[in-house]
């Protein structure tokens, strides 16, 4: 069977929201679409709700190993069979049709290589908790873009992307010194194609203290170390 939409969610110790996030994702999904998990190992219920669903759309691993969140997401974009690849977190809410706005997006724009959408923060209890996190206009000057992320300047969230698979190409491998995939994916759009920018709230964006990537400000030491590797990575990366 072809697959048109592959969604891949990284998980570890996920189990007090990740029924609800499983359950509007997959009230999206069509047959031709497959839900990958990989867990990071989990001490909690997380596997254990994850295999509750009988559901044939859902592929389900169990690292080995301990990979991190962003070697995990290198991992699950590798196992990805779609024409399309979107990825999730383990403890948000897709907004209905938030699938569907999306693939029609990048049906409708062949040349762009990655899509975005906005987003809305919730808390433990699902109330709303800011104002919306809008990308505003698509970026019409990649260069530009590229130095923004470079820069910290624009930020992108990995819960809100999707993109071709021939991007993967351009993805993988991504370098082990990388501390967010966001990041590196974006600035890899910049450099092999465009990014667009879906201008309505897709994505509830749950923050409650122990997200796999918090939402935390780093150490300007830290910071600095992290763009140097970024630089390095994507100096390698225009060569490819």
């Amino acid at each position: 069977m072809v697959i048109r939409t592959s969604v891949c969610m990284a998980t570890y110790n996920g189990a007090l929201y990740i029924r609800e996030q499983l359950d509007s994702i997959l009230a999206q999904l069509g047959s031709d679409d497959e839900l990958i998990i990989a867990d990071d190992g989990s001490t909690d219920e997380t596997c254990r709700i994850i295999e509750s669903y009988s559901d044939e759309r859902i592929v389900f691993v169990r690292n080995p190993t301990t990979l991190g969140h962003v070697q995990n997401f290198a991992k699950l974009i590798s196992l990805a069979r779609g024409k399309y690849i979107a990825l999730s977190d383990q403890d948000d809410i897709w907004v209905a049709n938030r699938l569907c706005r999306m693939l029609e997006t990048l049906e409708a724009a062949p040349t762009f290589s990655l899509v975005v959408g906005d987003f809305a923060e919730i808390n433990n209890a699902g109330d709303l908790t800011g104002p919306v996190h809008a990308m505003g206009p698509s970026p019409s000057w990649m260069f530009r873009q590229l130095i923004l992320i470079f820069l910290g300047r624009v930020r992108y969230f990995g819960c809100t992307f999707m993109f071709h698979r021939d991007f993967k190409k351009y993805i993988l491998p991504i370098p082990m010194a990388m501390d967010a995939h966001d990041v590196w994916i974006a600035l890899n759009a910049c450099i092999h194609g465009r990014i667009i920018h879906v201008k309505e709230v897709g994505l509830l964006h749950r923050i409650h203290g122990r997200n796999l990537t918090p939402p935390r400000r780093r150490s300007l030491p830290k910071v600095f170390r992290a763009r140097v590797i970024y630089f390095l990575g994507i100096s390698r990366s225009l060569f490819r």
